[in-house]
């Protein structure tokens, strides 16, 4: 009984922790709460930021362009579309001006098929199968250029965040790529079907340019929503040799949190 009178106590500190926090939050945003006799707005910090973290999440719509992704398309029951990929999302900015950020950012996503021959079956009739991946990795540094303002200073020790400010940037980095396909495969030298793992990856020069909007949450926290295009390719290797550079471009539809610090 001891045991579980401690954790219950435990457990009602901790819920008054968090409603103390929720109600001094919410005091603070309240109009006429500050301490100069209600002179402070609602929803304002002590300074503006002077940097931020970015957290996101969404798809990338991958141009798959190159005569690889054809080739997929002919041989195997794969789409162009089963490229795109679910994206995540980490960066941090500097504060240079009122309205310009260094970005520094890393993002990662990747698109699986399960797929197999259209034209082909083994003695059996059973489908020749085999897994096609393409990851890619970029990391960039980009600036970031605020169309209008993020915020405005009222009086001499408030902030006040926009309710939404609207962005645009640009920037370059160098993205890692893998394409992968690892099953089952014909020899059309002799139609014997064996199994591998054929894999072509490496570092490549990338640019990108976006625009988005950063949602006021609350002082601290914004919502983010952006679109982002990427332009780079690459020269396959290993087996993949004999192709056109791979196509990496593509296009970023993702949202988010921003962290003001």
């Amino acid at each position: 009984m001891h045991r579980y009178y401690l954790a219950s106590k435990r457990c009602v500190c901790i819920v008054g922790m968090v409603f103390s926090l929720f109600v001094g939050d919410t005091v603070l945003a309240m109009p006429g709460s500050g301490s100069d006799g209600g002179q402070a707005p609602a929803g304002f910090r002590f300074s503006s930021p002077g940097s931020s973290l970015g957290l996101r999440g969404g798809f990338t719509l991958n141009r798959a362009g190159s005569d690889i992704y054809d080739f997929f398309i002919d041989q195997f029951t794969i789409e162009r579309s089963d490229f795109n990929a679910p994206t995540f999302a980490i960066d941090y900015g500097w504060n240079l001006s009122e309205r310009v950020d260094l970005v520094l950012g890393l993002e990662y996503g990747r698109a699986t098929k399960r797929s197999e021959y259209r034209d082909f079956v083994d003695q059996d009739d059973i489908p020749i199968v085999q897994d096609t991946r393409l990851t890619q990795v970029p990391l960039t540094l980009s600036v970031r250029f605020y169309l209008t303002p993020r915020g405005r200073s009222v009086g001499q020790y408030a902030w006040v965040p926009s309710t939404a400010a609207v962005y645009v940037g640009g920037g370059g980095g160098a993205t890692w790529y893998r394409l992968e396909q690892e099953g089952e495969f014909i020899d059309f030298r002799d139609l014997v079907i064996f199994e591998d793992v054929f894999v072509s990856d490496g570092w490549t020069i990338a640019s990108h340019v976006f625009a988005g909007v950063d949602l006021k949450l609350s002082s601290s926290i914004g919502l983010v929503l952006e679109g982002r295009y990427q332009f780079a390719s690459h020269d396959l290797s290993g087996s993949f040799i004999g192709f056109d550079p791979i196509d990496l471009n593509g296009l970023r539809l993702m949202a988010g949190v921003s962290f003001k610090l």
